[in-house]
C-alpha cells in the first residue's frame, strides 16, 4: 500500500507539474500582437512609436534571453517596469495569459554581430578595458579576454554593474542589441 501511495504521489507531482507549467505559445503570440506590438513591434525589435517613448524608449525584446530569466519576464509583464512606460498587465491579463505571452517573447530571436560589438566596444568601453593605458591602471578593469563569465553573467554585469568596483550600471549606454553584439564579441575573444 505504501509503495502504491508513493508511486501515485510521484506520478502526480511529476506530470502535474509539467502539465500545469505548459504555456500556450500561440495564445501568447495572439495577445502580444493585440497589446504589445504598438511599442515592441511585430518581431519584438521596437516599433517607431516605441523608439520615441520618453523618457526612455521601449526595449528590444529579441535579446531577452541574454538578460532576463523566465520568471523575471513574467514579473515584468505582470507588474511593469519602474521608470519606464512599460505598465503592468496584471489587471488586463490572467496569470495564464501572462505565462503565455512570456513564453512567446522567449521565442523571439536576435543574431548578435560580433564585428559590430567590436566597434562599439572600442568606441565606448576601451577607455577602461583597453589592454594597456592609464585608465586601466587607475580603475583596475579586468582583461575581458580572460573573463570566466559566460554570456548571461557578463551581460548582467555590464547592464547592472558590479558591486564594490568602478563598474557601474551601463543600462542607459547600450540598447539591448548593442549589448548582445558586445557580449558576442567578448565571448569570441576569450582565451
Amino acid at each position: 500500500m505504501k509503495k502504491y501511495f508513493l508511486f501515485v504521489l510521484a506520478f502526480s507531482l511529476l506530470f502535474g507539474t509539467f502539465n500545469g507549467a505548459r504555456a500556450d505559445e500561440k495564445n501568447g503570440e495572439r495577445i502580444f500582437k493585440k497589446y504589445c506590438v504598438k511599442c515592441h513591434g511585430e518581431d519584438g525589435s521596437v516599433s517607431e512609436y516605441g523608439r520615441n517613448i520618453k523618457p526612455r524608449p521601449a526595449r528590444d525584446l529579441r535579446t531577452n534571453r541574454l538578460f532576463i530569466a523566465p520568471a523575471e519576464l513574467r514579473v515584468i509583464i505582470k507588474y511593469g517596469v519602474y521608470g519606464r512606460e512599460m505598465k503592468g498587465w496584471e489587471n488586463m491579463l490572467t496569470n495564464d495569459e501572462i505565462i503565455d505571452v512570456a513564453q512567446y517573447v522567449r521565442t523571439l530571436k536576435y543574431t548578435p554581430d560580433a564585428s559590430a560589438g567590436a566597434q562599439f566596444f572600442k568606441a565606448k568601453c576601451f577607455g577602461c578595458h583597453a589592454p594597456e593605458g592609464a585608465a586601466k591602471k587607475v580603475f583596475r578593469a579586468p582583461d575581458l579576454d580572460m573573463s570566466p563569465l559566460g554570456a548571461i553573467e557578463m551581460a548582467r554585469v555590464v547592464r547592472f554593474g558590479r558591486h564594490g568596483t568602478m563598474m557601474g550600471p551601463k543600462v542607459e549606454l547600450f540598447s539591448n542589441p548593442e549589448l548582445a553584439n558586445v557580449i558576442e564579441y567578448l565571448q569570441s575573444i576569450k582565451k
